[in-house]
Formats: structure tokens, C-alpha cells, sequence
């Protein structure tokens, strides 16, 4: 089946339908069956699909995939991603297809669990700063802004630059599983708190993403802020050019003068 000519024009050059075997035997599911997390294709409403029909490759199988069947090994992570923002965002899409309404194609779909695990490829035992900085990347794929601003951060700069797996990961600030928002101020500095101990509220107004990225009409407290960033950051940056152009003007000038009166020395 998977031979066929026919199949191979129909596969997108991504699809994601096709393991690497030797990959996946070296991954952290390698010792698992197929039929573990696939089922037997012999359950109600869990056929195979039809081979004749290539269009079933076409379909993305991470969003294909019935991710219910991870709860049966990742029970914990699973119940808390249902608490989270990622699986609101997904329950809505969902809703909103039911309705029928077109995805905006600018925006990201909800991501699920398959967005964020390689379920096939990943490797286990991994370092903290092995999965930090993979999910810096992964987390930067739908929020490029942030993973921007964080990376300019001393966070970011400590913790993916530096490798110093003391500072702090996405995940330490918004969870790994029941992932939350930080825009109210008191889910801010219990993040905070969780590394500063000591901090108190007016800590966690310190702006970590100075982006207006999925900011909404209720976000005008940051927006306020990040816009203040903003200015502050064209003023130094303005006043910083305009020294260095001034000294090195200076500089310049008073090397023509030097020379002037090396040429004018020289004179009979």
C-alpha cells in the first residue's frame, strides 16, 4: 500500500501519517506496540482507512489523533491540560466548527497534546536544559513574540544562552500542562513566587513580554506599559546613536585639524 505511485504524488512532503521505525525504537515509546495507543482498528467508529482513498493522508494526523487514549498512561498530565488555557482554546474551536465558521488562517489552531510531544521521537531521560530550550522553541512555533521577548530577557538569556537551569523555563511560569495565562496580577506573582519567595505584588508588574501579542480591551494596564517600554527604549536608543555620532564626528574633525596642521607645517 504504501508503495504505491499513486500514493506517493498524493503525500504532502510534511505528512505526518509515516514513521521512521529506527527513530521510534530509540524514542522513549519505542517499547510500546502500535496497537497500545492506535487500538486494533477493529473498535466502533476506529477503522482503518480506506487505502484506496489517499485523501486520509492528506488530513494532519496530530489533530486527527483521539488524544483521550494518552490518559491511559499520562492520567495526571492529561487531567490538568484539561483545566488549562490550551484545552479551552481547543474546546472552542471546536464549538465554532460545529457552528461552522471558517478559522481565522492568521491564527494558530488550538494546539493539542501531539503539538507539543513527539509522540513517536521523543527522547527519554532528557536534561531540564534539553527540554527547556526545545520548549522555548516549541512554545515560540504559536507565540513567536514571547519566545522573542523572553529570549531577551534575563531569563531567557540565562536560561537558553547560558544553560543555567536555576532561571526560569515557559513551563516554570505557566505550567506545563495546565497552561495559564499570567495577565492578572495575582496568577503573576504566584508564578513569581515559586523562584522569589519574597516577592510581593508591585514584583509581578514587572513586564516579561513586552509584546501586545493576544493582548485584548481588558489588557490596557499592560498595554499601558509595554507602550512606556517602548518609549523609553526609541529615547535611549536615539540619544545612544546620537552620542556615538556626535563623538565620532568630533573624533573626525579633530583629525582633519591635525592633519591640516601637519600640511600647513610643512610648507617652505
Amino acid at each position: 500500500m504504501f508503495a504505491s505511485p499513486l500514493l506517493a504524488r498524493e503525500i504532502p512532503p510534511d505528512s505526518t501519517w509515516f514513521i521512521d521505525l529506527s527513530r521510534f525504537s530509540g524514542s522513549a515509546h519505542g517499547t510500546m506496540t502500535c496497537e497500545a495507543c492506535h487500538g486494533t482498528m477493529k473498535e466502533p467508529g476506529q477503522a482503518h482507512p480506506d487505502p484506496k482513498n489517499p485523501r486520509f493522508l492528506k488530513r494532519d494526523a496530530f489533530r486527527a489523533y483521539d488524544y483521550s487514549r494518552c490518559r491511559s498512561c499520562h492520567r495526571s498530565g492529561y487531567e490538568r491540560t484539561l483545566g488549562g488555557a490550551h484545552a479551552k482554546a481547543l474546546q472552542k474551536e471546536k464549538e465554532e466548527a460545529l457552528l461552522g465558521k471558517t478559522a481565522d488562517p492568521k491564527k494558530s489552531p488550538a494546539p493539542t497534546c501531539g503539538s507539543c510531544h513527539s509522540s513517536h521521537y521523543v527522547k527519554a531521560h532528557q536534561s531540564r536544559f534539553e527540554l527547556g530550550r526545545k520548549m522555548t522553541k516549541t512554545c515560540g512555533s504559536c507565540h513567536p513574540a514571547q519566545a522573542a521577548s523572553y529570549l531577551e530577557n534575563p531569563h531567557g538569556k540565562k536560561a537558553v544562552h547560558l544553560g543555567k537551569t536555576s532561571s526560569a523555563y515557559c513551563t516554570d511560569c505557566h505550567g506545563a500542562h495546565q497552561c495559564l495565562s499570567l495577565k492578572e496580577r495575582k496568577a503573576a506573582l504566584g508564578a513569581c513566587q515559586r523562584c522569589h519567595p519574597q516577592a510581593r505584588e508591585p514584583f509581578a508588574t514587572f513586564v516579561i513580554h513586552a509584546t501586545t501579542q493576544d493582548l485584548t480591551e481588558k489588557d490596557r494596564d499592560k498595554k499601558s506599559r509595554v507602550e512606556v517600554i517602548r518609549a523609553v527604549t526609541v529615547v535611549m536608543l536615539v540619544l545612544v546613536v546620537g552620542l556615538v555620532a556626535f563623538f565620532y564626528g568630533h573624533s573626525f574633525i579633530w583629525l582633519l585639524r591635525e592633519l591640516h596642521e601637519k600640511l600647513k607645517r610643512r610648507r617652505p
